[in-house]
């Protein structure tokens, strides 16, 4: 059985989507904070506490800001693919049915 997408809710599809997002992007933002804190320790000869204390902050802004443009990404991305699918159709997916558990 064939089946259409025809329209993806915005508000409700980014929120789920970020969430999984920023699961990916948390590791690469711990990464980066590893980097810059080896960095800044090798350039200054020891980390200070007020370049772990820029550390921290540039740890947290990124998540955020990861976050805010993601939805806002995610969610004109959605809009976007309504207005596809409304004029061209939408994405097609084949289903079947599961087969049934002999519990």
């Amino acid at each position: 059985m064939r089946k259409q997408i025809s329209y993806i809710t915005p508000g409700q599809t980014a929120k789920a989507l970020i969430l999984i997002y920023l699961t990916f992007s948390v590791p690469i933002v711990i990464l980066g904070a590893l980097v810059a804190a080896i960095q800044s320790g090798l350039a200054s000869g020891g980390l200070s506490s007020s370049s772990i204390a820029n550390i921290v902050l540039a740890f947290f802004s990124a998540l955020i800001l990861n976050a805010l443009l993601g939805f806002a990404l995610l969610w004109i991305a959605c809009h976007a693919y309504n207005w596809v699918a409304g004029r061209f159709g939408g994405i097609e997916i084949a289903l079947t049915d599961a087969p049934e558990d002999d519990d």
